[in-house]
């Protein structure tokens, strides 16, 4: 499917073609800093400090202007953003992995997330127990997100692009996370191994690394049978 434009890869970077300016929403680290959505404060406020105001992600609204997603909106009710994810941490060496900002749904509505280049993780985070879910997301794997769960991307070692269909009236709650963080804030050491850090701002609860999920390519079914 021919989501009106192309990816390059220069090293671990992507870089998208839209064929001329496409604005999309940006998040800079100075936004996820002061909003407290990160755990580690101080290592970010160093690398702010150090290396300026950093971009994290940046999110395009397929539904705005390619035909594609203005149909699926039309026809189904169902929004198409792409999100490209940078790859880092919030530090001058190893820390806190670069992540999205992260919400809720306001509706009892799910998503749907697919990756188009490279790998990330998707973390979960129930509403009401807190137990959460560490998903790693490989190139080509879909995942849906139950609505009662708090979510959020978690970038890999690369660059990574990545696919959503929400339906228009979910509704987003970024307050929920915003001056809190999430249950479980995930980190990377100087040899690049994941490992979390408990947020002291939530109980107790649980964390599950899932690694190998069942393989489905949702832009394909989308493409084949957009109805079901």
């Amino acid at each position: 499917m021919n989501l009106g434009f192309s990816i390059k890869e220069c090293g671990k970077e992507i870089k998208l073609d839209f064929g001329g300016k496409i604005e999309s929403k940006k998040r800079y680290l100075s936004g996820l800093l002061n909003d407290k959505v990160i755990l580690d404060l101080e290592n970010a406020k160093k690398l702010l400090e150090k290396k300026g105001d950093v971009l994290v992600y940046e999110v395009y609204n397929l539904w705005k202007f390619d035909e594609v997603a203005k149909n699926f909106l039309e026809n189904f009710g169902l929004m198409m953003d792409v999100t490209l994810l940078k790859h880092g941490v919030f530090s001058l060496k190893e820390g806190e992995a670069f992540c999205t900002y992260g919400h809720a749904h306001q509706k009892n509505l799910g998503e749907v997330y697919q990756v188009l280049k490279n790998e990330c993780f998707l973390l979960l985070a129930h509403k009401k127990t807190f137990n959460s879910y560490l998903i790693k997301l490989k190139e080509g794997y879909s995942f849906f997100i139950h609505p009662s769960f708090i979510h959020r991307l978690i970038s890999g070692k690369k660059d990574s692009l990545i696919l959503n269909f929400v339906p228009e009236d979910a509704g987003h709650d970024y307050d929920i996370v915003k001056n809190k963080g999430f249950p479980f804030h995930v980190f990377y050491d100087k040899n690049k191994k994941l490992y979390f850090k408990e947020n002291e701002k939530y109980p107790k609860a649980g964390l599950v690394l899932v690694e190998n999920i069942k393989k489905l390519d949702v832009l394909k079914l989308a493409q084949k049978n957009p109805e079901k």
